[in-house]
């Protein structure tokens, strides 16, 4: 028999390649650009978010091949992936990992509703495109026609799908340590991973599971090893197998086995197999007002403010709606506890449960304000499509950040750069360039921000102001063809005719390949 340590250690390492290979490629692709290796290309992000690309536009890259074989491995040989192979999951586990050394152990968060919102959300992400296309766009958008089979393996920009790097700490603290804190081991992969959601349907019909011999003598210490939060002890007794397709593969459950009772291997499957219901957390209306609650988080915090990726706003609703529901129970009954704090004793309100409560109404606070800047734009939105601007910059300023007398905590590009349009259109360009300007001071320097911001200065500000504004964002990127073009045509309009051939000549320079730089050249 392995020893516990020897029945860990190839899973810790299989989890650690996979980050390192990550690192790697990711080393590859920056000095690829930096030196020109491989004319500044890389493979496509092997990322099964990526296979969105195929079922929207028919496009096959690396992710969209990987995320198919991962899902037909699947059927084979169950749900494997999700233990040996995600990312996510080496997160989660590091963080049990650390809280158990200081004996903290986070008990599983068990409800019905939620189970489902993984299979939904993949259900969303990679069939409704699909169904969209092929079934309703015949009828309502004829023209949306399917654009064929292409194939994008390589990319000069590896990271043009992803989040900002600003984002990868709070979503790493959210969907690695605070998922598990309150939901237990896996939590994040239980009630948020859409991925999941595929790789738990197919389980259900893989021959391959955990199963039980007759040395099995029921102590429990398999369920008690167990972090994907299976009850692995009752069901080898009842079915013979594990059959919760939450059973990741990782072995835990055989390494703690005195008996040698468990094994891997192949048999029956486990669709149908279930006869005793599952023990949850939650009554019926518990279950239905925490889901209601989770999606409304969800909807609320899902790219708001232009920041929060889907995943993350995923994490954030879970996180928020275990903190409202518990501090529900903590309110409803005389004795509650949170891991190793008394919150409430004998009916009496402890120290620890004030804090408790106070953190919960803030996020409750939070959801509700989140929602209400969600709120206020999709208005602000609907009032712009028909054509009533004043509405929809009422509307805007509202889901906008408090300095400017809104709700929102920070401001959201895309809506600054709409009231930019609205207020330009109005004349008042003074407003425009504010706005516009706060998104070049939150995204950082962009070619197209710099562009419109420099369109709208040629509207009301005095020349030297204008030219030394494109003289100081060209020195900084002088490989900015859009920029040059506008400077040049900017300079010939004002009648500056020396100064734009000039800039025209040095634009060409330094951009030998832009064919439009060398036709304003000419012209």
């Amino acid at each position: 028999m392995l020893s516990k340590r020897k029945r860990f250690r190839p899973r810790w390492i299989v989890l650690i390649s996979v980050q390192i290979l990550i690192l790697l490629h990711i080393i590859m692709w920056l000095l690829g650009k930096h030196y020109g290796w491989f004319g500044g290309k890389t493979l496509t992000p092997i990322e099964p978010s990526e296979g969105m690309e195929f079922v929207k536009y028919g496009v096959v890259n690396a992710g969209a091949i990987f995320f198919a074989l991962a899902l037909l491995s699947t059927l084979f040989f169950g749900r494997w992936f999700c233990g040996w192979g995600c990312h996510i999951v080496l997160l989660q586990d590091f963080c049990f990992w650390m809280l158990r050394k200081i004996h903290i152990r986070p008990k599983p968060f068990r409800a019905r509703l939620l189970l489902w919102f993984p299979l939904g959300l993949a259900t969303y992400m990679y069939l409704w495109p699909l169904f969209y296309r092929f079934a309703l766009a015949p009828i309502f958008r004829p023209e949306l026609s399917w654009p064929g089979f292409t194939t994008h393996l390589v990319t000069e920009d590896y990271w043009g799908t992803f989040s900002s790097p600003i984002i990868a700490v709070p979503f790493l603290l959210v969907c690695g340590f605070a998922t598990v804190y309150v939901l237990g081991a896996k939590g994040f992969c239980t009630y948020g991973c859409p991925y999941g959601g595929f790789f738990k349907s197919i389980d259900s019909i893989s021959p391959m599971r955990v199963r039980v011999n007759d040395n099995c003598q029921q102590c429990g210490k398999c369920t008690a090893a167990c972090t994907s939060n299976v009850r692995v002890h009752e069901e080898v007794h009842l079915y013979k197998m594990v059959i919760d397709n939450g059973c990741m593969k990782t072995s835990d459950c055989i390494s703690v086995c005195p008996n040698d009772a468990l094994h891997i291997g192949f048999g029956p499957i486990a669709a149908g197999k279930r006869e005793q219901p599952r023990k949850y957390d939650l009554s019926i209306s518990e279950e239905i007002w925490v889901s209601v609650l989770f999606l409304v988080g969800f909807f609320a915090f899902r790219g708001i403010y232009a920041s929060i990726p889907m995943l993350m706003a995923v994490g954030m609703s879970l996180v928020n709606t275990w903190l409202i529901w518990k501090s529900t129970r903590v309110l409803q009954t005389p004795n509650s506890s949170f891991h190793k704090h008394q919150l409430r004793f004998h009916g009496k309100m402890k120290l620890a449960g004030l804090v408790f409560l106070a953190v919960s109404f803030l996020a409750l606070l939070f959801t509700v304000q989140s929602a209400a800047v969600g709120s206020f734009r999709f208005l602000g939105d609907r009032a712009k499509s028909n054509e009533k601007f004043d509405d929809a910059l009422y509307y805007y300023k509202l889901s906008g950040p408090m300095t400017d007398g809104g709700l929102g905590i920070a401001s959201n590009p895309n809506v600054d750069m709409t009231m930019s349009k609205i207020y330009e259109l109005q004349g008042k360009y003074d407003e425009s360039e504010r706005l516009l300007r706060r998104i070049d001071s939150r995204v950082g320097m962009d070619e197209r921000s710099t562009m419109l911001l420099g369109q709208i200065m040629q509207y009301h500000r005095q020349f030297v102001t204008v030219e030394s504004f494109y003289e100081e964002r060209l020195a900084e990127e002088p490989t900015w063809s859009l920029i040059w073009e506008d400077y040049v045509g900017w300079l010939r309009r004002e009648g500056v005719v020396k100064s734009a051939i000039v800039n025209s000549k040095k634009s060409v320079e330094l951009n030998p390949e832009e064919g439009r730089l060398k036709i304003q050249l000419v012209l």
